[in-house]
């Protein structure tokens, strides 16, 4: 068996798997360049959480003290915007920001359902929120207060492309109770995990950890039923390359630290080949995260999104829009950020 490089091996067996009961003892070394790992893999608070359980933080429990403030902060200051957004009666839900484990984000995500974006917008601004950029399908917001941005999507995609139809996703919002007691509207967790999967390939084009451990905390508790609507939701929207990516790269994952893959995530599978491309890559790389998809990959899961009406209508206006010097230098220094970062 492959064992997957030092730090992401490490990580994993600290942090563990809701699959997997543990049984670890830590020795006093200094976890100081794991937590760096982990914060590429945009994952800190979650790690340190589980150094906290063995009682071995150490030099970090200052770091640790301060990323728990953090979060309280941005429970905050979701509270704060899904307050003034439900006493505006707009139809909202947030979205790849409300993680099945305690994390801290970079920003917050909510997509606006019906006719009143530009209202939203005004709504938004009349409330205290600084505007400081709009685009194609987002505007976003600064809340002074957390010091968090905020973005409003009107529709879920990148540039002018629509990966995500919306309004397939709007059945499955569900109210959440946050740890301040508020309560909050957002994607319940499956269905969250397939805009999260969507974003992942389709537009940062990379596996990092969190999306391993909010695939993992998604399922753990997955009925049957939910699996059935959770493949027919997948099919529905056109990313079921995407999704057997993502999914076979996190079944790997746990089968080499663990010596055995979830059964929700083998039934989602379906015995399919997950993309032999990628776990080669993986394989050959030693297991490096965050791990880049192959332009290939990338390719074939847009080539399947683009069998969708909304997605082939954004993507041709693209195409015009390319047709303006601009907006087509804009559009190419973005690619080449994509292709030279390390993480995002």
């Amino acid at each position: 068996m492959n064992i997957p490089n030092s730090l992401t091996y490490e990580i994993l067996r600290i942090v563990g798997s809701p699959f997997s009961a543990r049984n670890l003892e830590l020795s006093d070394k200094d976890f100081t360049l794991l937590y760096h790992y982990a914060i590429k893999n945009r994952m800190p608070l979650h790690f340190l959480e589980a150094l906290s359980k063995f009682n071995r933080l150490n030099s970090l429990g200052e770091e640790y003290d301060r990323l728990r403030d953090r979060y309280a902060q941005i429970v905050q200051a979701i509270s704060r915007i899904s307050q003034a957004l439900e006493e505006a009666c707009v139809d909202y839900a947030f979205f790849k920001s409300i993680r099945p484990y305690r994390e801290v984000t970079v920003d917050l995500d909510i997509l606006i359902f019906g006719p009143r974006y530009q209202r939203v917008i005004k709504n938004t601004y009349h409330a205290g929120y600084i505007f400081l950029a709009g685009g194609p399908l987002s505007v976003t917001f600064r809340d002074v207060k957390a010091g968090i941005n905020i973005d409003l999507y009107n529709e879920i995609g990148a540039s002018r492309i629509i990966y995500l139809d919306k309004y397939m996703l709007r059945k499955f919002i569900v109210d959440k109770k946050l740890s301040n007691g508020k309560t909050v509207r957002t994607l319940d967790p499956c269905t969250d995990l397939v805009a999260v999967i969507a974003h992942s390939v389709l537009k940062e084009q990379m596996y990092v950890l969190s999306e391993y451990y909010t695939t993992l905390y998604s399922l753990a508790n997955i009925k049957s039923t939910a699996l059935s609507s959770l493949i027919s939701l997948v099919e529905e929207c056109r990313i079921r390359r995407a999704f057997q990516t993502h999914l076979g790269l996190s079944a790997l994952l746990h089968q080499q630290v663990y010596g055995f893959t979830p059964e929700c995530i083998m039934r989602l599978l379906r015995g399919k080949d997950f993309n032999s491309l990628e776990h080669s890559r993986v394989k050959e790389m030693n297991f490096p995260m965050p791990f880049k998809y192959h332009p290939i990959t990338i390719a074939q899961a847009f080539e399947e999104k683009f069998r969708d009406v909304k997605a082939r209508k954004s993507f041709a206006i693209q195409i015009l829009n390319m047709l303006d010097p601009k907006f087509t230098s804009f559009a190419i220094r973005q690619l080449l950020s994509h292709l030279i970062r390390k993480t995002y």
